[in-house]
Order: structure tokens, then sequence, then C-alpha cells
């Protein structure tokens, strides 16, 4: 009967030692990462500006699962109208290339175990939020500032051309799409992107039992005209996360969830508190 026991306590503790670790891996830059003994993302969050007062603050609720990290994303978007004339006239303004000149700020949240969250040194503006859990992600991300014309023509092609770029990740989802359609036009995708072929580590090894996932903004650009047809490029992308996925945690495409109420902090110089966020679904939203 004592070794019964013992077996039990013993079973009982594996299980709770191995609950630990399906958690995942808080989103931390300044850690090592125990499959590929590298500093996933080090340089990938804009540093505080320590000239800057602005500051936000809240409690994250009803989770699915443990949130692994929270980012605080600048709203930023071309100003077309402040630009000078090209050579073509004023038609033709520079508005190709604006996306190429703008630094899109990504700071990463300091995080607590029971969900509270803050950021310091933020420039007055816009924020939104986008949080990484285990096993899913919630975000408030504006895409567009304007009416979403973008149509179903669109859409395809700009999927076509993000799915042929960046040939490491072999799995990608386009969660959402947002934009004006026309020339000139633009678009930004939230996407996630998954490796799931087998991982090349810089010491040589390989490995087949981790994952790595990106989330990712995409800057698109209408290129095209009424004779060539539709045609989209892709400017440049965002980084919003990095994440290496070993054995026990949850593998491949997650699930992502839009919340309003994660979106269009206007931050100026103080605290902001934004109180309690439910992360559960609003019949509002």
């Amino acid at each position: 009967m004592k070794n019964l026991n013992l077996f039990f306590a013993v079973m009982a503790a594996a299980v709770s030692i191995g609950s630990v670790e399906a958690a995942g891996i808080k989103i931390d830059p300044g850690n090592m990462s125990p499959y590929s003994k590298t500093h996933v993302g080090a340089a990938l969050y804009t540093k505080p500006d320590p000239s800057a007062e602005g500051a936000i603050r809240g409690k994250l609720i009803d989770a699915p699962s443990k949130i692994l990290g929270v980012a605080v994303v600048y709203q930023q978007f071309p100003n077309v109208s402040a630009l000078g004339d090209v050579a073509d006239g004023a038609s033709g303004k520079n508005a190709r290339n604006v996306n190429q000149n703008m630094k899109n700020p990504v700071y990463l949240a300091n995080l607590s175990d029971d969900g509270s969250f803050s950021a310091t040194g933020l420039p007055p503006g816009k924020y939104d939020l986008f949080v990484m859990c285990e096993n899913c992600f919630y975000e408030g991300l504006v895409l567009s500032r304007e009416e979403n014309t973008l149509t179903p023509q669109d859409i395809g092609v700009i999927k076509a051309k993000i799915k042929e770029s960046n040939g490491f990740f072999n799995v990608k989802s386009q969660e959402r799409i947002e934009g004006q359609t026309g020339n000139y036009g633009k678009a930004r995708v939230l996407e996630q992107e998954v490796r799931t072929l087998p991982v090349n580590l810089q010491s040589a090894e390989v490995r087949t039992d981790i994952q790595i996932r990106s989330m990712k903004l995409c800057f698109m650009e209408s290129v095209g005209n009424a004779r060539a047809g539709v045609h989209w490029e892709m400017k440049k992308t965002r980084e919003l996360t990095r994440q290496e996925l070993g054995p026990p945690e949850t593998k491949g495409l997650i699930p992502g969830y839009h919340r309003k109420s994660l979106g269009g902090i206007r931050v100026s110089t103080r605290l902001k508190d934004l109180g309690t966020i439910s992360l559960s679904k609003d019949a509002s939203e």
C-alpha cells in the first residue's frame, strides 16, 4: 500500500510538471531559448523612449490559456497628402514608397503571472494590443483607418503574393486583410506563419521536434494599372512575435480573435489605466 501511494504521488508530480511545461514559454527576448540556445527576437522590440512620459497598464482576464506576452503596437499610417509631388504630377504622389519610411514601433509590455501588464516610455499617439496566449492570440490591431474597399480579386492576389514570399515558413495564414483597392492602393495583413519542417540550428544540429511561429504585419501596395491588371507587392513586414515551440507546446497554426477593446488606446504624457480587460467574446464585437 505504501509503495502504491508513492507511485501515485510520483505520477501526480509528473502530471503537474508536464502541465507547467505545456503552458508555454513566456516571450522574453532577454532569455535564451531552451531549444536553439539563442536569444529569439533579441532585437525585435522597440526600446522605451526615456524622454516619453506616456504609459499604459491594465489586467487581462478570462484567457483560455497562459498569457505569454503583450505587444504594444503604435498606430502609424502614411500621410500621403503631406508628401511632395513627384515628377508625374499631383496625382502621382509617392504613395508607393511611404510605407518604407515608417518605423512601426512595437513595444513589449511587462507581464505578471496574474495577467497584469504595463508599458512605459511610450510617445504620444494611439496604440493597439496584441496578446499571445499558449494556444491562441487576441488582437485589437487597426489595419486601416479608411473604409475597407478591397475586392475579392485584390484579396486573392495579396494572399498569393504573401504565400510565395519567405520560403523559410512553409505554413501561412492570412488572419485579417484590410485596405483600399485601385492604383496606389494600400493594404495591411495580419499574418501567421509556422515552420513545421526540420530546423537547422547554428550548431549544425537538425531538430525535427521543434517549430518556429511568427506573427507579423505585412504592408502591401498596389502597383498595377488598368492595362496590367491587379498586381500587389509586399513592401515590408513588421514582426510582432517570434516563438520557438518545443515538444510540450501547442504547435502549428493557432486561432486568433479580434477584440475592439484591445485597439485604439490613446496615450498622452501620463499613465493611462485600462483597468480590467476581459478576453472573452463580447456580443458587441
